[in-house]
């Protein structure tokens, strides 16, 4: 494969793009009712945070990781993360303030970015560990909205998924206060 060519890693940020729209249409009819949808909502879940966890190793290990593939990652990331709770928000499992934090903090890391990258050659995205951290706060707790709703395992009651929302904040707005301290 040539060098400019699609990879490994790139392939799994590709399909964690395009297994979203699927994932959110089960998701969305597993919610309240389980079945067959909220199964096959929980192993696309299963694939698409696989494929978060693997396409960067698998990018540095073939000696292809690049600015470019980590742009298409965040993306990826956000696009499934953002879907997921939108739809959480129209179906009544989550408040609004969870895809209104992860937005806002998404936003700020591409803008602090943006802005910290100003005189170099190529601008990229700085990365933070409290916003990676964050990230993967956030992947969890759409693998427990996945696997409690869309399921229906019900595993956490109500009060500790409604306790887990509001850390959602909390957490989004760490990374952002962090980012503004330099």
């Amino acid at each position: 494969m040539a060098a400019s060519g699609l990879h490994a890693g790139d392939a799994l940020t590709l399909g964690r793009l395009l297994l979203t729209p699927a994932f959110l249409w089960l998701f969305a009819a597993g919610v309240g009712g389980g079945g067959a949808a909220g199964w096959a909502a929980g192993v696309l879940f299963a694939a698409i945070a696989a494929s978060d966890y693997f396409d960067g190793p698998l990018a540095r290990r073939a000696g292809r990781a690049s600015e470019r593939g980590r742009f298409w990652d965040n993306w990826a990331d956000i696009a499934f993360l953002e879907g997921t709770f939108v739809t959480a928000v129209a179906l009544g499992v989550v408040g609004w303030w969870v895809p209104a934090a992860v937005g806002l903090s998404f936003g700020w890391y591409a803008l602090d970015s943006w802005w910290r990258t100003r005189g170099a050659a190529r601008r990229s995205l700085v990365a933070s560990r409290l916003g990676h951290l964050g990230g993967v706060a956030n992947y969890v707790f759409a693998g427990v909205l996945t696997y409690n709703e869309a399921l229906g395992l019900h595993l956490l009651p109500p009060a500790v998924v409604l306790a887990l929302s509001l850390l959602v904040p909390v957490y989004s707005l760490a990374a952002i206060a962090a980012r503004l301290r330099g």
